[in-house]
């Protein structure tokens, strides 16, 4: 059926205190054989961007080192690209590791749950690991335990061998994707 050809998805997830773009690779690669779209973060998808690969985020984490706050908060814009991406996503995955601080990811979460986007929350240490407060903020059948569970998930939605169960798809008829 291919119901989520041309969709667009938004991966959140680490980005300063690890490495977030293998897994970003990696479920790009699975999404692009449905033909959905991937926004990622490091590959700056607007016209008129800032620069938000690792060469950036390495010198931005020397300079928080080295108590250069303005040039930290030089790049504040990029917080409002991330959150644009959001807006313009048909549904966010969220790759969630308690053991590493992630802040945007939070902000990100909230406003895609705001905006009622069908949220695919992973936590790589497993649903009885998630913070209650994600609990509360949705129901637990969008709480996975792994990329590979969403994965299928998305698949089975695409081959319309699930139906699309959650008031929050709003899919555009193909010809407007």
């Amino acid at each position: 059926m291919n119901l989520l050809a041309e969709t667009r998805c938004t991966v959140i997830g680490h980005m300063q205190y690890a490495n977030g773009r293998d897994i970003r690779e990696n479920i790009n690669q699975q999404l692009s054989s449905m033909n959905i779209k991937l926004f990622d973060h490091y590959k700056q998808p607007f016209l008129m961007d800032v620069n938000e690969g690792e060469e950036t985020h390495d010198e931005l984490r020397l300079a928080l080192k080295n108590g250069d706050y303005e040039k930290v908060e030089a790049y504040k814009e990029i917080r409002s690209y991330d959150l644009s991406l959001i807006d313009r996503s048909d549904f966010v995955i969220f790759v969630y590791d308690p053991e590493v601080v992630t802040c945007g990811s939070w902000e990100e979460f909230f406003t895609a749950n705001r905006m009622k986007k069908p949220i695919f929350f992973v936590n790589v240490r497993g649903k009885s690991a998630t913070p209650m407060w994600v609990f509360w903020t949705m129901p637990h059948k969008y709480i996975y335990n792994s990329v590979e569970e969403v994965i299928e998930k998305l698949q089975k939605i695409d081959q319309g061998k699930i139906p699309i169960d959650s008031e929050r798809w709003k899919l555009l008829r193909n010809c407007f994707r």
